[in-house]
């Protein structure tokens, strides 16, 4: 099968390539089929593919299990039982991925741009570095923007590492950066000249409405931040980013392939074992099933209609899904039944988002409508709310496609049992919000993000949500529901040879210290 990109090991090899010079004279013989300099139309398709197979997979592999999207079988020998039961240590390597074989594409793409009088490959460089930043504060809180390799210096082993608070500041120029990159009439080379521009296949307009996206969610998470959140602008962002079906900043996977091929939720992330009950996750959570069978605020009984797209049913047509850290030993939701492998439907290749060929998207045109919805709650706007809100659900149910019936069916449930009123009231307004972004943005790392945010509050998420069973009481109390994980551990590697800059890494600190975003 003829592959579609290029192995991670040569992305680095490439930036070696062009942050290395060479004297004159061994040009002699200089080989015109191995240039030393890599044009930036060639890296486009390497910032993309790693910013989402490397870097946001290896941010979102344990935090399906964090933020109960997905069970593992075995809990006492399962490959994901940690993850489960938040006993994270230094070897957590989204750290590395990011790092070492993402962002150096991302910022040898801005380089290379300017270099070569190319603003939209600058644009598309400092897209992909911000949202790669975002993800990285998001899990850490402070870490290396300023100090970080710039295609051009040597790298500093012991960098400095910015507050979170520098870093969104950060985020958000390299979008104002990038937004206006793109408007630039002045670009030499097609963003997709090689056929590198596997999301927009080189169309700008889609390519700023993502920048635009993108600082409509960083600017959404500042919502404890007292004047810092200001919900005009985010609406403002949010109307400039995408605003129709089929802008999502995705790409399809291709099915047998390496592992920037093929979608990792399938393959490649521990889902290929002889023994389904071996997988990293057997089967989905009965708090995401919950979810997709009841409504908001009411707990009304309603199957969503999307359940059927997003996971098989066991054989004998029910959904039925394990509580996070008892594994099937616990029977479904934790109650002791059904602790057989048949009783519950796989989690790998089940519905939309696990197949092989699944796209795995940055952000999706329904979660700039949430993002708006939730906007426009805050600021009292109960109406322009509910129509955002509206809109991001049943974009969504497009995606998945869930039938026009069926969608207006599910609205006019929605409308029967009280979902304009309860846009009248914060909380209820903020429970229907985050409850569907939970399912628009499945196994996306935004989600912990926002339930964070909400506190992991029941009265935001149902009564179903709950701490895992088993959970880590070296870090957390037993006996305070309220005491919930915040934060990730920084990796080994940075632990060792940096460590008078990362501070206090112990798990005690880390897992339990929110982020800035998260304090008033």
């Amino acid at each position: 099968m003829k592959k579609r990109y290029i192995n991670i090991k040569a992305f680095l090899v490439a930036t070696l390539l062009v942050s290395t010079s060479c004297d004159d004279y061994l040009d002699v013989n200089k080989d015109p089929n191995l240039p030393t300099i890599v044009p930036a139309h060639s890296r486009l398709v390497g910032a993309i593919t790693t910013t989402n197979g490397a870097s946001m997979w290896r941010g979102a592999r344990e935090i399906a299990a964090v933020t109960q999207y997905a069970s593992t079988a075995n809990v006492a020998t399962g490959t994901n039982r940690n993850a489960e039961q938040w006993r994270f240590t230094a070897s957590y390597f989204f750290w590395q991925n990011a790092y070492v074989f993402t962002m150096p594409n991302c910022i040898d793409l801005i380089v290379l741009g300017e270099k070569e009088g190319n603003p939209h490959f600058v644009g598309a460089g400092k897209t992909l570095l911000a949202l790669n930043y975002g993800m990285l504060t998001d899990q850490y809180g402070a870490i290396v923007v300023d100090d970080y390799y710039n295609g051009q210096d040597q790298i500093n082993l012991t960098p400095k590492f910015n507050t979170q608070e520098e870093v969104y500041q950060r985020i958000q120029t390299l979008l104002d950066e990038a937004i206006a990159a793109f408007s630039s009439p002045d670009n030499k080379t097609p963003l997709n000249f090689s056929g590198g521009d596997i999301m927009y296949k080189g169309d700008v307009d889609k390519w700023k409405r993502f920048a635009w996206s993108l600082k409509a969610r960083y600017m959404n998470h500042l919502a404890k931040k007292g004047n810092l959140y200001k919900p005009q602008e985010i609406i403002a962002a949010a109307q400039k980013g995408f605003n129709a079906d089929g802008m999502d900043a995705e790409f399809s996977y291709l099915a047998g392939g390496q592992q920037t091929d093929e979608n990792p939720w399938y393959s490649w992330g521990g889902f290929t074992s002889a023994d389904r009950k071996q997988d990293r996750y057997f089967t989905w959570t009965q708090f995401y099933i919950d979810l997709l069978q009841n409504f908001p605020v009411t707990e009304t009984d309603y199957q969503d209609p999307r359940i059927s797209r997003i996971m098989t049913p066991a054989p004998d047509g029910q959904y039925r899904g394990l509580r996070s850290g008892l594994g099937l030993a616990g029977g479904q939701g934790g109650k002791g039944t059904f602790t057989t492998e048949t009783s519950y439907g796989p989690f790998k290749n089940s519905g939309f988002y696990t197949r092989a060929t699944s796209p795995f998207p940055f952000i999706t045109y329904s979660e700039v409508k949430l993002i708006e919805s939730e906007a426009r709650l805050r600021s009292g706007d109960a109406s322009g709310a509910l129509a955002a809100y509206e809109e991001g659900v049943k974009a969504n149910m497009r995606k998945l496609g869930v039938p026009a019936g069926e969608i207006n069916a599910y609205w006019l449930a929605q409308l029967a049992d009280g979902v304009a009123l309860h846009f009248n009231n914060l909380t209820q307004g903020l429970s229907h919000i985050m409850r569907q972004k939970y399912i628009t943005q499945t196994l996306n790392p935004e989600t912990w993000v926002d339930m964070r945010r909400m506190d992991y509050s029941q009265a935001i998420y149902g009564p179903t949500l709950q701490r895992p069973a088993n959970l880590n009481t070296v870090v957390f109390d037993a006996n305070n529901p309220s005491q919930w994980i915040q934060a990730m551990v920084y990796e080994t590697n940075e632990q060792n040879r940096n460590g008078e800059n990362i501070g206090d890494n112990s798990e005690r600190y880390r897992l339990l210290t929110p982020l800035w975003w998260n304090t008033q």
